[in-house]
């Protein structure tokens, strides 16, 4: 919410996300995302470094090299040789999408699944590859705008669920993939589950506001499951994004329930 506030008046009119060069100059306000894109990746690098991570070290050291000549194009350092004027809109487009795969790959399969700088640091320059490409791209300033007034109506939390089961979907998979677990395998059904219903609920939002209090009801108690997996100590509950999953969701599910408790 904080990077749309922020962001929003000079994205809107910046170049497509995926279009082709332009995009708004770079701006001192631009300092603080690259600079935090830097600090995360050398972070990330290191991390993975000292994993032995071939992969992990490929994600850090690319990031930190384009987000290092971003950084300097910000703070108006002279460079050997001048970048040109789409440089920064289309660097930080690709470190968008580039995060956004190490981090399904990193944080969901390894070696970041458990808690450590590794894993936060790959989050973070998640978080800052976006706060750095708000300014080029008024799709994704739409795109952010959009999910915030979504996440902030009527059905907000119904949303809000179901991104959450669709994270424990992919956590619960990734990991049965490694270690054939009946926990694992359970896991996966619950967020699967949850995720579909709550999507099709998203699509009928009538009928999601006539059956509140039964959809309030239902979610609550199938999350009961998530619970008891919390306390199962299998490769799935072992990795941050689906501990953490599974929490976000049974908790949303009792704040859902207590919104329609006055409905009943």
């Amino acid at each position: 919410i904080a990077l749309s506030a922020h962001y929003r008046g000079r994205a809107m009119d910046a170049a497509p996300l995926f279009g082709g060069g332009g995009g708004a100059a770079p701006a001192s306000s631009d300092v603080g995302p690259a600079a935090a894109l830097v600090l995360a990746s050398t972070f990330e690098l290191v991390a993975a470094a000292s994993l032995s991570s071939t992969a992990g070290i490929a994600a850090g050291a690319v990031s930190a090299a384009l987000s290092g000549l971003l950084l300097a194009l910000t703070l108006a350092v002279k460079l050997p040789t001048p970048l040109p004027a789409t440089f920064a809109p289309n660097a930080t487009r690709f470190l968008l999408a580039w995060w956004s795969l190490a981090c399904l790959g990193l944080t969901f399969t390894g070696p970041f699944t458990t808690l450590g700088n590794g894993h936060l640091s790959t989050w973070g320059a998640l978080f800052a590859s976006v706060a750095a490409a708000l300014p080029y791209s008024g799709h994704l300033a739409r795109a952010v705008d959009r999910f915030v007034r979504l996440a902030k109506g009527d059905f907000g939390l119904l949303l809000l669920l179901c991104i959450g089961s669709a994270v424990v979907a992919l956590q619960a998979f990734c990991s049965y993939v490694h270690s054939r677990s009946g926990v694992d395998a359970w896991a996966l059904a619950v967020g699967l589950v949850s995720a579909a219903g709550c999507g099709g609920l998203l699509s009928q939002p009538g009928l999601a506001a006539q059956q509140a209090r039964i959809v309030s009801l239902a979610t609550a108690g199938w999350w009961t499951q998530g619970l008891v997996i919390t306390f199962l100590p299998h490769d799935f509950t072992r990795t941050v994004n689906g501990f953490l999953a599974v929490w976000t969701c049974i908790l949303l599910s009792l704040v859902l329930l207590n919104s329609t408790a006055g409905g009943a």
